[in-house]
């Protein structure tokens, strides 16, 4: 005899009997469901009777989560278990499938299934989705509906986590399907920051949680092409199909793109490779790093000789891409379903010119390192982002798979803010309407000075249609609460900032931020006095606090480079030092927000560290460590175009300064002061500076040197009082150049004339603009008294960094 149904679960039953009636009758009228009432759970969380990975994982993730949010501890059972009242179905299962209808599922070779269902049925919230093959769409059904209870991950770790606190849980009915708007969703840390294990895990989880994805496909890195034919199997028997360098030698890491038998063995170890492997998707490869070509005279002849701007010269695309296109029509006989991925990145940026149709097998990883990285693409006022366009339009036209591999930050390695909203909301659009397949996006662990980036990328990556001004506004008013008007305005003014800037930059370089941020410091230092007053809690007092040390730091680097401008190189040092300081204290709150480089970066040009460098040696030159300053010649000087390069032969190096010549300052290239048009495409060619000056009449001659701060150029040549001077050529690797960021100097003593006035006379030649457009002096110039053994040999003054 059966036992009496004991009343509270008779009545549960009828009430969810009535409620199923109800979702059938009039499914516009289904009731809220509650989850947690009060704090004690009133759902359960089911899987399958033998649930996947994944959907355990994501099980556990979600009660785990819910008992932070609400404190009550909802239970996991299998759907075999007698379950009364509400369920939260998690991953595929017989039960979830039958209600749910549809959910993603399956793989193919165009990678577009990925996707998950967010769906209520009756008394059941279902969170399930596609796990075939690489895909986390249980994973991400979680999060996203944890997203919607009020979590947030800005950053990875604890730092960037909000969990909001709610004893009561409710939700509406809904009905969703969701599918990314690209299918690679990837960002990863290069080695230019420190990165530790616990640093990788963290991003990991931040990944799960905002619906990245990697998807491990095979992909061409820098020097993959080693693949093809890997040395140690073929370089000792078929050396003839490896690569020649100038000198006629054949080199290990590249190969020839014209020989029959480099095609042959090309074609067979890929068709071989996918033979052996039936689940491999794609086979990838790319030359090494840098400008890579083959110098036999058959390779040789496919240089068709197109300027590539920057973007390569001269211009490898077609020699590559009839290589690349070769081994993919070959291959696609046998595996049409199989992808061969290539790169486009420096001497390859550009589409082939002559090359013909492209196989629809063949994909491109498009990394145009050589654009702009500070304004949005196709932005009127930037020529690189005009000629970016046009590159990626033709790329997307011609081929069936194109990803991007992009730089953020794409500025130098100091650390300063890279404001980059302004070009994500624009762009990342724009590549969806492109087609495009996703992100490979080279990223650095230092998440205070990306700030929002990486965050509204991941939002944008999974829906290109998101609002970014919504985003923001959501971050500041979580993350910030009562402080979050003077943060919002705080990042847009930046950004503004940034987006109105005429100046442009590459990633690696010199960034001209004094004259980008200089003028909004004032605001940006009222509204973080402002927001520090408006944070309360403890917490968002902390989160203020990372972002003043992050606005402190930048200030410093504004102020070591006005220090700089101003000829006070050891005061830029101090200031300099002091950002040291500040990361130390960000640091120590959380790895990651604000790191110092590691070993390796420290003499890279552009980190900090390199900056202190510099500009410790030149301060040594004049402070007693190596010398006297005897003048710091004048930060304006008069600068003259030379168009028709008729100025040594009118010596212009000693004729009268006239209302011909203008004004210039010397601690800017000419680009930033206005030698460019509407597009930013600047002035190249010759162009001269003088400045005249005076010295004491007891000015010992012993030693005097002259040392110009720095010149852009792809020549330099210099004059004292009509002397041509000779300076050290020993880092020069064509005539007259000299490097960009280098001190210049050179042995006076011989041509100074003390008690009267002298001239110093340079002429800068720089070619067309490319990927650093820029020209001219952009460092102070000075006269100075080297000490006896402060110069090594007879011209090149000895850096402490550099002695013995």
């Amino acid at each position: 005899m059966q036992s009496p149904m004991p009343p509270k679960l008779k009545a549960t039953l009828l009430s969810l009997f009535a409620a199923i009636f109800l979702t059938i009758a009039t499914p516009s009228s289904q009731a809220a469901i509650n989850l947690v009432n009060n704090g004690e759970p009133n759902a359960t969380i089911v899987i399958a009777e033998e649930p996947s990975e994944q959907a355990r994982n994501a099980a556990e993730v979600l009660q785990s989560y819910l008992h932070q949010i609400s404190g009550a501890s909802l239970t996991i059972l299998p759907e075999s278990a007698k379950v009364y009242g509400n369920r939260i179905l998690v991953g595929r299962s017989r039960t979830a499938e039958k209600l749910a209808g549809e959910i993603p599922s399956g793989f193919t070779i165009q990678m577009n299934e990925e996707g998950f269902v967010n769906r209520t049925v009756g008394n059941d919230l279902i969170l399930a989705g596609n796990e075939d093959w690489k895909y986390k769409g249980t994973l991400y059904a979680v999060h996203d509906f944890l997203e919607e209870l009020g979590c947030r991950w800005f950053f990875p770790g604890e730092y960037g986590e909000v969990i909001p606190e709610l004893a009561n849980l409710s939700i509406e009915p809904r009905d969703r399907i969701e599918r990314p708007s690209f299918r690679f969703r990837n960002l990863w840390y290069s080695g230019w920051f420190p990165v530790s294990a616990t640093d990788q895990a963290r991003l990991g989880e931040w990944y799960n949680r905002n619906k990245m994805a990697a998807l491990q496909v095979s992909l061409p890195g820098d020097g993959s092409v080693t693949q093809l034919a890997p040395p140690g199997k073929f370089f000792e028997s078929h050396p003839h199909i490896y690569a020649l360098d100038k000198d006629g030698n054949r080199r290990e890491d590249m190969m020839c793109m014209t020989h029959p038998d480099s095609y042959k063995i090309a074609i067979e170890t890929v068709r071989e490779a996918f033979r052996k492997d039936p689940d491999r998707v794609s086979f990838a490869f790319a030359p090494p790093d840098g400008h890579p070509t083959c110098y036999c005279d058959t390779c040789q002849s496919y240089f068709p000789g197109f300027s590539g701007k920057g973007y390569g010269d001269p211009s490898l695309s077609d020699l590559w891409f009839q290589f690349a296109n070769r081994i993919a029509t070959e291959v696609y006989d046998e595996f049409p379903d199989r992808w061969i991925f290539t790169n486009g990145y420096a001497n390859r940026v550009r589409p082939p010119e002559g090359v013909g149709k492209l196989s629809p097998n063949m994909g491109i990883q498009s990394a145009i390192i050589a654009a702009c990285s500070i304004h949005r693409i196709g932005d009127p006022k930037c020529w690189q982002r005009i000629h970016y366009k046009q590159i990626l339009d033709r790329w997307t036209r011609d081929l069936n798979s194109v990803f991007i591999y992009d730089y953020d930050p794409g500025n130098s390695l100091a650390n300063l803010p890279f404001p980059a909203l302004h070009n994500l909301k624009h762009d990342i659009p724009y590549f969806k309407d492109r087609g495009v397949w996703g992100f490979w996006t080279e990223g650095t662990n230092t998440w205070m000075v990306t700030h929002l980036n990486y965050y509204v990328r991941s939002k944008l990556m999974w829906d290109s249609t998101e609002n970014v001004d919504s985003l923001v506004r959501d971050y500041c008013e979580k993350f910030y609460e009562e402080a979050a008007d003077p943060v919002e305005e705080y990042i847009w003014t930046l950004e503004e900032t940034v987006e109105s800037a005429t100046v442009h930059e590459t990633w690696g370089r010199l960034m001209p931020w004094r004259i980008i941020l200089s003028p909004v410091i004032e605001k940006l230092d009222s509204l973080m006095e402002s927001a520090e007053k408006a944070a309360k809690s403890d917490q968002v007092k902390q989160r203020i606090h990372v972002l003043r040390l992050t606005h402190n730091h930048m200030k410093l680097y504004l102020e070591m480079e006005q220090e700089v401008a101003d000829g006070r190189f050891g005061e830029g040092v101090q200031a300099g030092e002091k950002m040291l300081s500040i990361r130390d204290e960000a640091e120590a709150i959380q790895t990651g927000l604000l790191p110092h480089s590691p070993d390796w970066v420290r003499s890279f040009r552009t980190s900090l560290e390199w900056h202190l460098n510099k500009y410790g040696g030149i301060a040594d030159r004049i402070d007693g460590t190596s010398g006297e300053l005897v003048s710091m010649l004048p930060r304006e000087w008069r600068f003259k175009k030379d168009a028709e390069d008729i100025g040594t032969l009118y010596e212009w190096y000693d004729s009268p300064l006239d209302d011909s010549w203008e004004t210039i300052d010397t601690t800017l290239y000419w680009e930033a002061q206005g030698h460019q048009d509407e597009k930013g495409w600047g002035f190249s060619g010759m162009a001269w500076y003088a400045i005249d000056f005076e010295l004491p009449e007891d000015q010992p001659l012993d030693n005097l040197w002259l040392t110009i701060g720095a010149v852009y150029n792809d020549g330099v040549w210099v004059w004292v009082n009509g002397e041509r001077m000779n300076f050290h050529m020993d880092r020069h690797w064509r005539l007259g150049y000299h490097d960009v960021r280098t001190p210049i100097d050179m042995d006076i003593s011989e041509v100074a004339r003390p008690g009267e006035t002298n001239r110093v006379a340079v002429l800068v030649s720089t070619g067309p603009p490319g990927r650093n457009p820029r020209g001219g002096i952009h460092r102070r110039s000075f006269i100075w008294n080297a000490k006896a053994g402060a110069v090594r040999g007879s011209q090149e003054v000895l850096d402490p960094a550099e002695a013995p």
